[in-house]
C-alpha cells in the first residue's frame, strides 16, 4: 500500500469494528461489490482489542450476523481443543481478542465481494452535489492505525454509496453531515441528561442508598462525552521478581499513584483476596485490568482525540494508552500484585498493548430520528414493561443506561466521577428506528457507528451487539439504494425491514421467539404493526393457542384498521376492559360492510322464555369471554370475513387453517402468519 491507487465500488465501508465488517458482509450478500477500510492492521475493533463479548444483556438480543460470529469463535475453540470453564458459567459467548480478530478476518475473507484494506486510514473526502465522490487514505505508520502528514499521495476510494462505521465518525463529520459531541441538559424525555452524580450500587458518602442521583447533579448540558480506556489483557506469572520479564521497569510518563486504587473485589473462603471477578475474567487463563474508577478510564483529551485529524491523533492516543500503563505499574508495585503482567500472546507485535482504545463515545450523528432516553427505558414514554414501540425498526438492543465518567476527579464527598451512571432498573430491550442512520443534507451516506442519540440514549446503544445490528442494516440499505439507484432515505423502510427479518435479524424483541422458530417472520411482521403482548417478562408466547382477546386485537392492530367504537356490543367485557376498544372496532368494520363477524344477528331470535327469564330485560349483547380459546374454524370463518371487507386473497389464510385441528386453537404465532397473507 505504499504507492496510491483507485479503487471504485458499489459501497464502501469505514471501519473494520463489528459494525462495519456486519455492514461489509450484508452489502456483499446483497450482491454489492465492497471496500472496507480498517485503520489498524486487524478487524474486529474494540471486540479484538480489550471488549471480550459482545455487550447484550440477554443472548434473546443477539441475531443474524452476531448469532454467526458467535458460531464460528465456537468452531474455531472447538478446533483447537479449548474447552474454558467460562464458556459455561457465563450466559454470553466471551473470547479472547486475537481469536476474534482471526475469526473476524476468516468471516471477511470468506465473504465473496469485499476487498479488505488493513492498516488503511482515511484522511479526507471530496464532495459533489451533496454526496461523497472520493474517500481519501494513507497507509498507517504502526499497527494502531497512527498515520502522519506529510507529501505522500493519497490513495483513493470511490463509492456509490458511503457506510460510516467508526467509532469516532470522521468521515460523517468531514462530509459536511451536522453532528453534535457533548451532553444535552435534563429534560422530561431525559431525566437523567446532563451533569450528573450517583451512588451506583453503594452508599453514599453522605448516606445516600446505592444507585441513588446525588446532590450537584445539576442537569445542565456541557461538551463533555464520557471516558475512554486503553484495556490491559494480563495474565498471573509465577515469577514476582523485580526483573521478572512481565514487570514494568519504570513509570509511563505523567504517572501519578494518586490517580490509581486497587483493591480486593472480595475475599475466598479462607480470608485470601479476590483480586478478579467473573466479569473481567478473560478466556485461557487471561484477565483484563479494567476497572473504572481511579483505574483506567480517563477522560483528559477525549474530546480533543475526537475532533483532531488522524494527522494529530497519535500522542492523544498515546495519552490513554500510558494512563492504562500507570495503573498496571500501580498494580505491580504500590497494589501489591508483582505476579501480573500484560498476556504474553496478545498484541505480540505491539510491546502487548491493544491497536485500539476504546472510544466509548464521540461525534454523534444528527439524524432524522434521534434516540433520546425516554426512547430506551419503559418508565417515561413506555408501558413500564417496554419503551414506545418504532414501527420503522432495524435493530433492537436491550443494555442499560450505562455512562461512564465525564471528569477526572472525584470531589468530596462522592465515590464516583461526575457523569459516571449504571441505571440497573430501567433496562428493558428496545428498538432503534432506521432514520438515526441517516443524515441530514449527504445524499449517499449512511452512519451505522455514530449514530443519531443523544449522550444519555448512546449510553445505551454503543454496545457491540447493537452495532452489528445497525450495521447490517447499514449494509443491506446501501445496497437496495445501489440497486434501486436512490438515496437511502428513499428505501422503503418495509423493504428494508423484509430484507432484515429474512436473514434473521430481530426487529422486535421477545425471549421466546428466536429466528428458528416456525413463524419469526409473520410474528416479527406483527409486532412491528403493534401486536407486542404485555408480558412482563418479554414473551410472545408464540406456541400458545391463541384467546379471544388477542384474536381481536391482533387483527386490528396487524391490519391497521381504525379503532371505531360506535356503543357497547358484548357482554363479558366493559369500556375499560383492554378488549374492548378492538372488539367494538371489528364489530364496527363488520356492521359497515353488512356483514355479521360476531353472528350478532342469532341474538335476536332468541328463545322467548329465555328473554324472559334473563335479569335485565334490555337488548342482548354478544358474549364474549376474553381468556376463552378461539377454534380454528372460528378463526379461519372470522378473518375469511374481514378479507373480504378489505378486499384481500383468502386462499394462503386457508392453506394455514388446515395446519391446524378445525376443533383446536391456533397459535398465536399461527395466527400472525395468517394475518401476513391477507397484507400485500
Amino acid at each position: 500500500m505504499s504507492s496510491p491507487s483507485l479503487h471504485e465500488a458499489d459501497i464502501l465501508v469505514i471501519g473494520g469494528n463489528p459494525g462495519g465488517c456486519a455492514a461489509a458482509v450484508s452489502a456483499a450478500r446483497s450482491g454489492c461489490k465492497v471496500i472496507l477500510l480498517e485503520p489498524t492492521k486487524t478487524l474486529g475493533g474494540i471486540n479484538a482489542n480489550g471488549v471480550f463479548a459482545f455487550d447484550a444483556a440477554t443472548p434473546q438480543a443477539m441475531s443474524g450476523i452476531a448469532e454467526e460470529m458467535e458460531e464460528r469463535i465456537r468452531a474455531h475453540y472447538e478446533r483447537i481443543g479449548l474447552h474454558d470453564p467460562l464458556f459455561t458459567s457465563r450466559h454470553d459467548l466471551v473470547w479472547e481478542s486475537h481469536v476474534a480478530a482471526t475469526v473476524w478476518g476468516e468471516f471477511l475473507a470468506a465473504t465473496p465481494g469485499v476487498t479488505v484494506l488493513l492498516s488503511a486510514v482515511p484522511v479526507g473526502v471530496t464532495m459533489a452535489g451533496g454526496r461523497i465522490h472520493e474517500v481519501q487514505w494513507l497507509p498507517a505508520s504502526d499497527p494502531s492505525g497512527n498515520v502522519a502528514a506529510g507529501d505522500t499521495p493519497r490513495s483513493i476510494i470511490r463509492a456509490r454509496q458511503v457506510i460510516d462505521a467508526s467509532y469516532e465518525g470522521d468521515v460523517m463529520a468531514w462530509s459536511g453531515a451536522p453532528y453534535r459531541i457533548g451532553r444535552e441538559a435534563r429534560s422530561w424525555q431525559e431525566p437523567h441528561a446532563g451533569a450528573i452524580y450517583s451512588s451506583n450500587m453503594e452508599y453514599s458518602p453522605s448516606g445516600y442508598l446505592p444507585n441513588s442521583i446525588l446532590p450537584g447533579s445539576t442537569g445542565e448540558g456541557d461538551g463533555r462525552i464520557m471516558a475512554f480506556a486503553c484495556r490491559l489483557h494480563c495474565r498471573i506469572y509465577d515469577d514476582v521478581s523485580p526483573d521478572a520479564p512481565h514487570r514494568l521497569r519504570l513509570p509511563p510518563p505523567g504517572y501519578d499513584p494518586k490517580n490509581y486504587s486497587w483493591e480486593p473485589v472480595g475475599r475466598n473462603p479462607d480470608g485470601s483476596p479476590v483480586y478478579f471477578n467473573t466479569i473481567y475474567v478473560l478466556v485461557n487463563g487471561k484477565f483484563l485490568l479494567n476497572r473504572m474508577i481511579r483505574g483506567n478510564n480517563l477522560v483528559g483529551p477525549n474530546r480533543d482525540y475526537i475532533l483532531a485529524h488522524p494527522f494529530d491523533r497519535k500522542p492523544l492516543r498515546q495519552a490513554f494508552i500510558d494512563y492504562a500503563l500507570g495503573y498496571l505499574y500501580f498494580v505491580q508495585t504500590e497494589g501489591g500484585m508483582p505476579a501480573l503482567g500484560l498476556a504474553d500472546d496478545e498484541f505480540t507485535d505491539n510491546d502487548g498493548i491493544p491497536y485500539q482504545i476504546y472510544v466509548r463515545e464521540a461525534r454523534r450523528l444528527e439524524g432524522l430520528a434521534t434516540l433520546t432516553e425516554a426512547d430506551v427505558t419503559p418508565y417515561i414514554a413506555g408501558d413500564g414493561i417496554r419503551p414506545p414501540g418504532k414501527r420503522h425498526a432495524i435493530a433492537i438492543t436491550d443494555w442499560t443506561l450505562e455512562s461512564h465518567g465525564c471528569a477526572d476527579d472525584i470531589p468530596a464527598g462522592y465515590k464516583s466521577p461526575e457523569g459516571w451512571l449504571f441505571n440497573r432498573v430501567t433496562r428493558a430491550p428496545f428498538q432503534i428506528p432506521y432514520g438515526c442512520l441517516l443524515p441530514q443534507g449527504v445524499d449517499n451516506l449512511l452512519v451505522c457507528g455514530a449514530i443519531s442519540a443523544t449522550h444519555i440514549a448512546f449510553s445505551s446503544v454503543r454496545v457491540e451487539s447493537a452495532r452489528i445490528q445497525t450495521g447490517t442494516a447499514a449494509g443491506i440499505a446501501a445496497s437496495l439504494a445501489v440497486q434501486r439507484d436512490c438515496a437511502p432515505v428513499e428505501v422503503p423502510v418495509e423493504e428494508l425491514q423484509r430484507a432484515l427479518l429474512a436473514r434473521g435479524s430481530k426487529l422486535s424483541y421477545f425471549v421466546d421467539v428466536g429466528s428458528e422458530h416456525a413463524h419469526f417472520r409473520a410474528i416479527q411482521w406483527a409486532a412491528l404493526r403493534g401486536f407486542v403482548p404485555r408480558d412482563e417478562h418479554w414473551r410472545f408466547l408464540p406456541d400458545n393457542p391463541i384467546d379471544w382477546a388477542a384474536f381481536v386485537q391482533a387483527i386490528v392492530v396487524c391490519l391497521r384498521l381504525p379503532v371505531s367504537v360506535s356503543g357497547i356490543h358484548f357482554e363479558g367485557i366493559g369500556p375499560r376492559h383492554p378488549s374492548f376498544a378492538y372488539a367494538e372496532a371489528l364489530y364496527d368494520l363488520g356492521t359497515r360492510a353488512d356483514v355479521d363477524l360476531f353472528r350478532a344477528r342469532d341474538l335476536v331470535n332468541e328463545d322467548p322464555l329465555q328473554a324472559v327469564l334473563r335479569p335485565t330485560m334490555g337488548p342482548r349483547l354478544i358474549p364474549f369471554v376474553p381468556d376463552a380459546p378461539v377454534a380454528t374454524r372460528e378463526v379461519e370463518r372470522m378473518l375469511v370475513m374481514v378479507a373480504v371487507i378489505l378486499g384481500a386473497p383468502t386462499a394462503a389464510l386457508t392453506n394455514l387453517a388446515a395446519q391446524c385441528d378445525a376443533a383446536a386453537s391456533p397459535s398465536r404465532g399461527l395466527v400472525c402468519a395468517m394475518l401476513e397473507t391477507l397484507c400485500p
